[in-house]
């Protein structure tokens, strides 16, 4: 359900958008939703353990509650994909909403960040989506997973309402950021290459950043340093993982 509010309109006509912005692409885009994959995936995947992502769910955008099988979070409206002009829009742009709403304010820093970033599409309130790189959830969900953690969420969640798909980022302290560890960070790299790949070593050092990692090396070998273990991650010629090795705890991996 929507939360009983009216389906959020199309912004603008696709063509006009399309026909405004003709050097626009989204090639940056991609690239930094292939190096941030890897939180993204561990981030969703603490999400799953709250609640089950396929399960009913309902949204009240005023209250910032999004309720999933009975189980209240607290989220803010990152913004919605029309299915039939299938272009994202903005929470702060839609005109259902007020851009204000302690749901949809935290969603304006983007704006903010765009040029830092090169990220256009941060400050443009309508635009289309083709050509956004889907990881298996929509390419939606790839705008939703670079925007959720710079409006302070930790996580996304995405709601078909009807007329299109509805992206939350989910603020509750229930989902928390999960912390780096040497068990998990093999599995979250290689997960990500998989899904994405060629982008392994920006992945590799996105992740490290995000969790504050020390990390050393050169394009053949970047060592990640996770508390008292040191991973090794090694690329082949054309930036493949080879292996990932090092320590853990008194084992070698």
């Amino acid at each position: 359900m929507w939360g009983g509010l009216p389906n959020p309109p199309d912004r603008l006509d696709v063509r006009t958008i399309v026909a405004a912005m003709p050097d626009h692409n989204h090639d940056r885009l991609n690239a930094a939703v292939a190096a941030h994959l890897p939180v993204a995936m561990e981030a969703q995947e603490e999400l799953a353990r709250v609640v089950d992502l396929n399960s009913p769910y309902q949204a009240d955008i005023a209250a910032g509650l999004l309720t999933i099988w009975g189980r209240p979070l607290r989220v803010v409206l990152l913004g919605t994909v029309s299915k039939s002009t299938n272009t994202w829009l903005w929470s702060w742009a839609n005109v259902s909403f007020s851009p204000d709403v302690p749901s949809i304010a935290p969603v304006r820093r983007l704006v903010e960040v765009a040029d830092s970033w090169d990220l256009w599409q941060f400050g443009e309130p309508q635009f289309s989506v083709d050509g956004v790189t889907d990881t298996g959830l929509g390419a939606g969900a790839s705008i939703a997973l670079l925007a959720a953690p710079l409006a302070g969420a930790t996580a996304f969640y995405s709601a078909d309402y009807g007329g299109g798909w509805a992206y939350f980022g989910v603020t509750d302290p229930a989902v928390p950021r999960p912390s780096a560890g040497a068990v998990t960070f093999p599995r979250r790299i290689l997960d990500a290459a998989t899904v994405l790949p060629g982008y392994a070593r920006s992945q590799v050092l996105t992740y490290a950043s995000v969790h504050n990692l020390r990390v050393v090396g050169d394009e053949r070998q970047l060592k990640v340093h996770l508390g008292s273990d040191v991973l090794a991650v090694d690329f082949d010629d054309e930036g493949r993982i080879v292996s990932i090795r090092g320590t853990l705890g008194a084992h070698a991996l």
